[in-house]
C-alpha cells in the first residue's frame, strides 16, 4: 500500500510539472516599447512606439499575419513636425506620413542596406538613416528625425 502511494504521489506531481511547463509556453504578451529621448532643453519626447508579442520565455514570436509599427516624430526645416509610422508585414511593408489633416500611405518599392524607397502616384519617400526626403509634383522636402 505505501509503494502505491508513494507511486501516485510522484505520478501526480509529474503531471502537475508538465501540464505547467506546458501552458508557460503558450503564454502570449502583446509587448508596446516607448523610446523616449531627452533634448538640449531636459524635456524627454517621444521618440517611437514599437509593438510585437513575445512568449513568457521572452522570445519573439512571428506569424505570419504579425505587423510590426515603428512611429516616430520628424522635423521640417520650418520646424512644422510630421509623425512617420512604419510598417512593416511579413510579405510587404508601408510608411505613413501624417502632417496636420494630411495622411499619405505609400508602399516600399526598394530597400537596400541603409535606403528604403516608398513610391506611388507620383510621390516618392526615401528614408536614409534620420533623414527622409519626399518628393511630390517636382517638389522636395527634407524632414529629420527628433
Amino acid at each position: 500500500m505505501k509503494k502505491f502511494i508513494k507511486y501516485s504521489f510522484f505520478l501526480g506531481f509529474a503531471i502537475i510539472l508538465s501540464c505547467k511547463n506546458e501552458t508557460k509556453k503558450d503564454v502570449i504578451t502583446k509587448e508596446e516599447k516607448v523610446i523616449t529621448i531627452v533634448d538640449s532643453n531636459g524635456v524627454k519626447k517621444q521618440d517611437s512606439t514599437v509593438v510585437f508579442n513575445r512568449t513568457v520565455d521572452g522570445k519573439s514570436i512571428v506569424k505570419k499575419d504579425e505587423v510590426k509599427k515603428y512611429i516616430y516624430k520628424y522635423k521640417a526645416f520650418d520646424d512644422t513636425e510630421a509623425i512617420i509610422t512604419f510598417v512593416h508585414h511579413t510579405d510587404k511593408s508601408n510608411i505613413i506620413i501624417e502632417r496636420n489633416k494630411l495622411k499619405i500611405e505609400l508602399p516600399q518599392t526598394k530597400a537596400d542596406k541603409n535606403i528604403a524607397t516608398f513610391e506611388e502616384g507620383g510621390i516618392k519617400a526615401i528614408t536614409e538613416g534620420k533623414k527622409l526626403t519626399i518628393t511630390q509634383n517636382g517638389q522636395t522636402f527634407e524632414l529629420t528625425k527628433e
